[in-house]
């Protein structure tokens, strides 16, 4: 922060007399109603990083007039400006531009005092290049506020404010305090979205990157505001992706202090954006995070927890109960008691499901699960395709809440779409084979609705590339009715593709998985396209022919009937 300007002044019996104007200015402004010398940076869309009070710019709005303000210093804006030429004394001018800094403080009503004097602004900017350090940081945070206003941003802009605050973040040393007013400058400059182009076209993208790993929060802040403003124009995600900030965004986004709540939601909406390009978003999911549709919280209030009776793990699976049961029955309470035994010690990924399935049954119950502010920033047709960005535990958990736990058709659409979206590694397919989707989704292949339908068979696509899932597939019936499906006339042409896709691969898969159950786990489809006629070309597929010439003559025979 700046130090006071009178607390470096001389005594007043030496000053000439307008710096005995300059300090009863700077008096009479501390008398007016106390303002923050920095304000917390933070918004999703449009931010004005300005050191204002709270009231003074509400975030996502220009800053408007103070009702705080007073003119009571304004007699003398005149001399403190003029005080900014070059031909004044250096010390002379250092003092002017602190004075008027923190006059800059009060508002726009002050701003617009300070502006209302032609070619102020190219003076501030020429002070940049000053060999004092009080001078140069009073000047950025004077440009940082007057830039703040939606009408004097254009007259910086062509004055060359953005070169010289480049200029400026690019040099090898520079205050933390400099930084930050630099960085907040430019952030309102990438509000308007004909000046973004000009930030990634400068070199001070990747400094901009870097400084998300700085220590000073605030620095932090406006880096992230700077990359959100950026984001919202598709044109410049691949610069962003190519500068490397998906894994910086991430490891912000999980990190859990409260100091970080803005720039947890700046890096949330960056990802949020990126993500709406598949390639992004199969690297946001490869990152650990998982795109998760917003359906509201009133979709929760159908959810209805099930009744008390013996657990079981998320995907059906029973839990063994315990073959040394407590006297007082905690065993029952506390499943833990018999990890020792082989038999009901669980995987990881089981574990993971269960933590996911807790999570997120609690936040349903209590209602905490999803806010209703959530996305309130975009308005027509966004609202109804809202994301939010979730570790891959409870947005997997979350998913299948949604799919087999709520009643809304919207919901249940989304979250199948979300579920094949996510769908990208054998990781992924195997988390959500733990957290029970398939046997929802099969079951919502009767569903009445086209588009659930066509949503389900879309996810099933997406999951039955891996063994497993088309073990799981047969095991929880979904043959016969995949089948049935494929039998159906009324079934979509785009229903019947997929349908016919996951019954492919579970006669393939079939096949290979009595020859290589367990390798073949983590292939795709190609690989094991591959493999299965690499087997037959050999003669090494060891396979049981009645089993598969028996689905295979199934498969046909519903084709034939269908056609």
């Amino acid at each position: 922060m700046l130090p006071a300007v009178a607390a470096a002044s001389p005594a007043l019996s030496h000053l000439p007399r307008y710096q005995h104007l300059r300090r009863r200015f700077h008096l009479r402004c501390h008398r007016l109603p106390a303002t923050p010398a920095k304000a917390s940076c933070g918004a999703r869309r449009r931010l004005l990083a300005g050191a204002f009070a709270a009231g003074d710019g509400p975030s996502g709005q220009d800053v408007d007039y103070s009702t705080g303000t007073t003119s009571s210093g304004s007699a003398y804006l005149g001399l403190f400006v003029r005080l900014l030429g070059l031909d004044n004394d250096t010390r002379d001018r250092e003092h002017a531009v602190c004075t008027l800094y923190q006059y800059s403080l009060g508002g726009r009503k002050s701003i617009d005092e300070i502006m209302q004097f032609p070619g102020c602004i190219v003076i501030i900017i020429s002070l940049l290049k000053s060999e004092s350090t009080r001078a140069r940081e009073a000047a950025a945070g004077l440009l940082r506020n007057i830039t703040s206003v939606q009408i004097y941003r254009k007259m910086a802009i062509e004055s060359g404010a953005m070169e010289e605050v480049i200029s400026l973040l690019c040099k090898s040393t520079i205050s933390p305090e400099m930084m930050e007013q630099c960085l907040c400058t430019i952030w309102n400059f990438s509000i308007d979205e004909n000046w973004r182009y000009k930030i990634l076209r400068s070199d001070v993208l990747t400094k901009i990157v870097r400084y998300l790993d700085e220590e000073d929060i605030k620095v932090k802040e406006a880096a992230g505001g700077i990359i959100s403003n950026l984001a919202l124009s598709p044109s410049n995600h691949g610069a962003l992706v190519e500068a490397g900030v998906i894994p910086k965004l991430v490891h912000l986004l999980q990190t859990k202090e409260d100091d970080y709540k803005i720039i947890r939601k700046e890096a949330r909406s960056s990802l949020i954006l990126l993500a709406h390009d598949d390639h992004y978003l199969s690297l946001i999911i490869e990152e650990g995070l998982i795109r998760v549709p917003l359906v509201g919280s009133a979709a929760y209030k159908a959810f209805k927890p099930l009744p008390h009776s013996w657990p079981t793990f998320p995907d059906g699976s029973e839990i063994q109960r315990s073959s040394r049961p407590s006297k007082y029955g905690a065993t029952e309470l506390l499943l833990g008691l018999s990890v020792n035994e082989k038999d009901t010690k669980p995987d990881e990924a089981k574990i993971n499901a269960m933590i996911g399935r807790s999570n997120q049954q609690f936040l349903a119950r209590v209602g905490a699960i999803e806010l209703d502010d959530e996305g309130n920033e975009q308005s027509g047709s966004e609202k109804s395709d809202l994301y939010t960005i979730l570790p891959w535990v409870d947005g997997v958990a979350r998913l299948v809440l949604i799919l087999g736990g709520l009643e809304d058709v919207s919901a249940i659409k989304k979250a199948a779409r979300a579920i094949g979206d996510a769908s990208i590694n054998e990781h992924m397919r195997t988390s959500f084979k733990e957290a029970g989707a398939v046997k929802p989704l099969l079951q919502l292949l009767k569903h009445g609705d086209v588009s659930v339908r066509e949503a389900a068979a879309y996810a099933l696509e997406k999951l039955s590339v891996s063994a497993t899932i088309c073990q799981k597939i047969k095991a929880d019936g979904g043959l016969e009715l995949l089948v049935n499906t494929v039998k159906d006339p009324n079934t979509p042409v785009k229903q019947l593709e997929k349908m016919i896709c996951v019954l492919s691969r579970m006669f393939d898969m079939g096949i290979n998985m009595v020859a290589a159950p367990e390798s073949y786990a983590h292939e795709d489809v190609t690989s094991a396209e591959r493999s299965i006629q690499g087997d037959t070309a050999t003669g090494n597929s060891v396979i049981s022919h009645t089993f598969v010439n028996q689905e295979m003559a199934r498969f046909i025979t519903a084709l034939w009937l269908c056609f």
